[in-house]
């Protein structure tokens, strides 16, 4: 038989056949022509091949057995000790593994009912938290807003409407402040399936880590007890969701998104979690969300800054100064391209309202020190040069240079140098 025969009755593909060859488990004549012919015995010892492939031996036992064979056909006891000896052997690897691959079968069965078991886990039933309402004000002439037709207990309000003798009106609903600046981009939508996460590479993923590993630290060093945290465009990135289990208890939380949709998938996903902090979520696609002047303790900022300039020429961490504390800290990581000249012209065609300054580095150090913030500490996490298929980063161009810069500013503080 020819190869290609060899290949079809055998359900082995050609390639695997000239591998064999060339370790030389198998050694068939060749023809005048040049040109392998598997005559009997060459069959023979394919067969062999194959059956002790079938028993999990390597190939380089097999290439032993082989040469017991060839040498002797068995007919030294020696050899047949020695054959008899690597079947023990093999028997007994095959139990080790048994052994091993029935304890992992086990421990994944045992995280398969973990799964099931957070599944059916109902999120619990919280609002607005009764305790956050000093952290809300009339954004337009900064009164106490009066609330009406309430729905709450001792410690949550579910629904219900905020009004200002100045005509402004909000509402309460599913736990949420809802205010009436809705989102009029086009341009953006509630990413509900979470695709922005979707499709990353794995090295991106790292790099991603490695900023969130040093937006901790400081959070840490920071201090976060008693204080409350400001983290906002949550419908892109959202820090605090997966670094709740860092902070105290009486750690307070205000998350301000323009999607509504995006707010109540969050919250029920933190209320499945359980940590138990005191959240005030606000659903507001303006400028100026009801919350009272010098409210936070800290601002959390991973890509706000730059989903801010999509749809907006401004900077928005200068938005926020004003709800900050005299002595407030931001800690963030800011994206910025290096010559990302393609990647600008592709995000301005996908983004018309975006700035042209997004993802610069010094546009942001600049804004960051004209709005009153200097720079404490900060490095530079690296950068990737293929975001991969991703809705979130669509726009980087493969080959350009996405960096990560880490940052913590303060309020009122001498600038780093």
């Amino acid at each position: 038989m020819r190869i290609g025969r060899v290949s079809d009755k055998y359900r082995i593909s050609t390639d695997s056949i000239h591998y064999y060859i060339s370790y030389g488990l198998i050694v068939p004549p060749k023809t005048d022509g040049g040109q392998y012919e598997f005559d009997d015995k060459t069959v023979s010892e394919l067969e062999l091949v194959l059956e002790l492939k079938s028993l999990a031996f390597p190939l380089k036992t097999i290439h032993k057995i082989l040469s017991l064979y060839r040498v002797s056909n068995l007919a030294d006891e020696q050899d047949v000790d020695d054959l008899k000896n690597i079947y023990k052997n093999q028997l007994n690897d095959i139990e080790k593994n048994k052994k091993k691959l029935d304890e992992a079968g086990a421990a994944l069965e045992r995280k398969i009912a973990e799964l099931d078991e957070m599944a059916k886990v109902t999120s619990s039933d919280i609002g607005v938290p009764i305790s956050m309402l000093d952290c809300v004000c009339c954004p337009v002439c900064q009164r106490e807003l009066v609330l009406n037709k309430v729905h709450m207990n001792r410690k949550y309000i579910f629904s219900g409407e905020l009004d200002c003798p100045c005509g402004y009106h909000a509402q309460i609903a599913d736990g949420i402040l809802l205010t009436p600046n809705r989102n009029r981009s086009r341009y953006d939508r509630p990413d509900l399936a979470r695709e922005l996460y979707k499709d990353l590479p794995p090295d991106l993923i790292s790099l991603f880590q490695r900023s969130y590993n040093w937006m901790a630290g400081k959070l840490l060093e920071t201090g976060t007890s008693g204080k409350v945290l400001l983290e906002t465009y949550v419908n892109a990135w959202f820090f605090l969701h997966n670094h709740q289990n860092i902070l105290p208890r009486d750690t307070k939380i205000i998350v301000i998104d323009k999607f509504p949709e995006t707010l109540r998938l969050y919250k029920k996903l933190i209320e499945k979690q359980g940590f138990g902090l005191d959240i005030l979520y606000i659903a507001d696609a303006g400028l100026n969300p009801p919350i009272k002047p010098r409210t936070a303790d800290i601002n959390i900022d991973f890509f706000a800054v730059n989903e801010h300039n999509f749809y907006h020429h401004t900077f928005w961490l200068k938005h926020l100064y004003p709800y900050l504390k005299h002595d407030a800290s931001a800690i963030g990581t800011y994206f910025y391209f290096s010559r990302g000249h393609k990647s600008m012209q592709t995000l301005m065609r996908e983004y018309p309202e975006s700035y042209e300054n997004n993802f610069n580095k010094q546009y942001f150090l600049k804004s960051l020190y004209s709005c009153g913030l200097n720079l404490i500490d900060s490095e530079e996490l690296g950068y990737t040069t293929d975001s991969g298929q991703n809705l979130g980063f669509s726009f980087h161009v493969r080959g350009e240079e996405m960096h990560l810069f880490s940052y913590l500013a303060k309020k009122g503080a001498e600038t780093f140098s």
